[in-house]
């Protein structure tokens, strides 16, 4: 029969997400039920210089607050292989967000009305909705034309591909 409660818990792989002079929050990578994040904050605890550790499950986030310097705090819960400290995610261009975000809502547009409508033609129907609020105020010049405006030239630009 093998021996569980003898070995010691691997170092649970966390990013620092910011460090100041007496705290610093860690994120850990893998996502944790509340009763994993207090035994982790219990653990964690132990460790020399440490004033208080506040868990939290919702975010994954552990937020140590110490009387020492919390980089040497962290740096002896690694010497301790209470933490192993993971290099910070890297993030896609903003560009690439922001082509993946409008993608999907264009999806979810299309799948919701069937295909008989896409997020350019939802957005050049909001312009023109918005034109014409505008000219029912009397405000003909400005911003009526240039909604207008833009959003003919949204319902005339070429279908598919990039514009730019």
């Amino acid at each position: 029969m093998p021996d569980t409660g003898s070995a010691e818990p691997a170092p649970l792989p966390v990013q620092v997400a910011h460090v100041t002079s007496r705290r610093a929050r860690l994120r850990v990578e893998t996502p944790l039920d509340a009763a994993a994040m207090q035994a982790l904050a219990q653990r964690l605890a132990t460790a020399p210089g440490v004033e208080r550790i506040l868990a939290r499950p919702m975010t994954g986030s552990v937020i140590v607050e110490t009387r020492l310097p919390a980089a040497d705090v962290l740096a002896e819960m690694e010497a301790a292989h209470l933490i192993r400290r993971q290099p910070p995610a890297v993030r896609p261009p903003v560009r690439q967000t922001v082509q993946l975000g409008l993608a999907q809502a264009d999806f979810q547009i299309r799948k919701g009305t069937e295909a008989a409508l896409d997020l350019k033609t939802a957005i050049a129907l909001l312009l023109l909705v918005a034109a014409l609020m505008q000219l029912a105020r009397g405000r003909i010049a400005g911003p009526a034309t240039t909604l207008a405006l833009g959003a003919l030239s949204l319902l005339n630009a070429p279908q598919g591909g990039d514009t730019t």
